[in-house]
């Protein structure tokens, strides 16, 4: 019995040594310290989008990594990105062809380029994200599309981290 006692001690001890592969510290290079973000650019008929797209992700870097947003002319990296597509969907309806439910989907690009070399250092497209609203609670399209911005942009920044 005292050789299993010891053997699950010294599994618990190296479990802990070990961790879960979890850390809080960011993933971004230590070599990029602050990042210009330039409004998206925008090719879908929906106007306006753009801002608050760009905005939401300016947002996010400040709130989660150490980058600090700079002037073009002093970045270590400038995010370009690119709206590509929002879609609407209906997800049900009901018996008079009412919309109950719905959903948007957001397609964007990214691009991340070290203004210092030239060189893009990440170069994602395809990346999308969509929201359902429900229009008996008062959820509209344009509810819909800011919670998607918001998530858009953590998707963003987590590909910025994960590249790394």
């Amino acid at each position: 019995m005292g050789v299993l006692k010891q053997l699950t001690c010294f599994i618990l001890v190296f479990a802990l040594m070990s961790g879960c592969g979890y850390s809080t510290k960011s993933l971004i290079s230590r070599k990029i310290n602050t990042i210009y973000i330039p409004i998206f650019e925008n090719i879908t008929f929906r106007r306006g989008i753009e801002f608050d797209l760009t905005k939401a992700v300016k947002e996010e870097i400040m709130s989660k990594t150490n980058l600090r947003i700079a002037q073009k002319d002093s970045a270590d990296t400038i995010l370009y990105g690119k709206i590509n597509g929002v879609t609407e969907g209906v997800i049900t309806q009901d018996i008079t062809d009412n919309i109950v439910e719905s959903r948007v989907t957001i397609y964007v690009d990214i691009k991340l380029v070290d203004r210092r070399t030239g060189r893009a250092l990440i170069n994602e497209s395809g990346i999308k994200q969509s929201d359902e609203f429900i229009v008996r609670r008062g959820e509209t399209l344009e509810s819909a599309t800011e919670e998607g911005f918001i998530e858009l942009a953590e998707t963003i920044v987590n590909y910025l981290e994960e590249k790394w």
